[in-house]
């Protein structure tokens, strides 16, 4: 990735960039102090990339912003967002909507992106592990039943996942038309 990325959401040190090598020529960072309910501090197509990870939930009108996001968005630029499907509730400060792919695809077609491509991530067995995640106690424990159940989630019909996904969260690519 090059250009302008802009990180809504993902605080000053995001857990995801240990992961991803940035070779942005300017990231810009938002927090918690940006209130993401309301207009962008940004001009119009100034971005050739943004980020909003695991924070769409939190939005009182989610179908807003994205049309901020594609009104900051150059032509042609990339949008990454996750979403939490099956997943307690988060109230940090608020926790107001849980997605379908269904509905990410409808609200991303509605405000102008092209391309779209969602990708569910965890399944039936990595779910239900993940919302009982407290009841393990040490990490050791933690990681022998993570591995067990992504092995398992390997095992669910392709047919089943398809018709009835029953995933973690989603991640989407797209561009903004």
């Amino acid at each position: 990735m090059t250009g302008v990325c802009i990180d809504l959401a993902g605080g000053k040190n995001p857990s995801y960039q240990k992961y991803w090598d940035l070779k942005c020529d300017k990231l810009i960072k938002t927090d918690m102090e940006t209130d993401l309910n309301k207009p962008l501090p940004f001009v119009d197509n100034f971005a050739d990339n943004v980020f909003l990870f695991n924070a769409l939930y939190i939005l009182e009108k989610p179908e807003e912003t994205l049309e901020e996001i594609s009104r900051i968005l150059k032509p042609g630029g990339s949008f990454f967002l996750s979403s939490p499907f099956i997943a307690n509730e988060m109230p940090e400060p608020h926790d107001y909507y849980r997605f379908t792919s269904e509905k990410l695809a409808k609200m991303m077609n509605a405000t102008g992106f092209k391309n779209i491509k969602i990708i569910p991530f965890g399944e039936r067995f990595t779910a239900s592990t993940y919302l009982l995640h407290n009841f393990f106690l040490f990490n050791f424990v933690r990681f022998f039943v993570f591995s067990a159940t992504l092995a398992l989630d390997k095992i669910i019909p392709r047919k089943i996942k398809e018709l009835h996904p029953c995933p973690i969260g989603y991640f989407i690519r797209a561009t903004k038309q």
